[in-house]
């Protein structure tokens, strides 16, 4: 029998839990969601973005999910959706007020692209810096405007600076910002040629939910964007070729 009443296989997204999986479908239109765990994650289908966070749900069941946008979508047709998961194969969104009713069946999760074990504190960082929420509106605006593709994050003779450009073409329209609150891994061994830099990312790369964050970027190539806006959430995004 059916109970929807029962909190064990019924709950409500949150919010922010929606939003999330709006962002994370724009990094990967898949997901696989872990039962048991008030945690999400996807990576690209590249794998050159990997996205974390904790959530305020705990999914009964493991749930893969190849078209992300269309699970959304469908729970935008309810006013108020609850979830009800009857077993491993399908969830039942229902609308208590309206009494709408959906199916909605699981694919197969070896077809999903999953993130591996990944260690979130990311190896030999090197910079760290601050992000605010209004200089990446800038900076994505900035890009689009000027049709550019790079992001790059500047050091010259102690100034110290966030753009977009194309690094492929010197005459490029830039537009710049300063950076906020930039600190050195280890500042006694950083020499003077050292803090005269320039780390690039694909601006499309840069798949960020609204907030503030607190960036780390490391020798090896990649970049953490740790959300300071809400916490649990990590971007891990792979640097280009200097």
């Amino acid at each position: 029998m059916t109970d929807f009443n029962d909190p064990r296989t019924n709950i409500k997204l949150s919010k922010y839990t929606q939003d999330l999986l709006r962002n994370f479908s724009t990094i990967n239109k898949s997901i696989y969601i872990e039962g048991g765990e008030k945690f999400v994650q996807t990576i690209s289908v590249n794998k050159n973005i990997i996205a974390m966070s904790e959530i305020r749900e705990m999914f009964p069941e493991n749930m893969a999910i190849y078209d992300l946008p269309l699970f959304l979508g469908t729970l935008s047709l309810f006013k108020s959706p609850t979830l009800f998961f009857p077993d491993d194969k399908k969830v039942v969104i229902y609308d208590e007020e309206t009494h709408g009713k959906t199916t909605y069946y699981y694919s197969d999760p070896e077809i999903i692209v999953k993130p591996p074990e990944f260690n979130k504190n990311i190896p030999d960082p090197f910079l760290f810096f601050d992000l605010p929420q209004n200089d990446i509106n800038q900076l994505l605006q900035a890009a689009k405007v000027f049709g550019v593709e790079d992001l790059c994050v500047n050091g010259f003779e102690g100034e110290y600076s966030v753009c977009v450009r194309d690094k492929k073409n010197n005459t490029s329209n830039v537009f710049s910002l300063p950076l906020k609150k930039v600190t050195f891994a280890e500042p006694q061994k950083v020499t003077a040629d050292q803090r005269n830099f320039c780390h690039c990312f694909k601006v499309e790369n840069l798949k960020l939910l609204e907030g503030t964050y607190h960036v780390t970027i490391s020798r090896k190539d990649i970049a953490s964007f740790n959300s300071l806006s809400n916490t649990g959430l990590d971007y891990f995004v792979a640097l280009e070729p200097s």
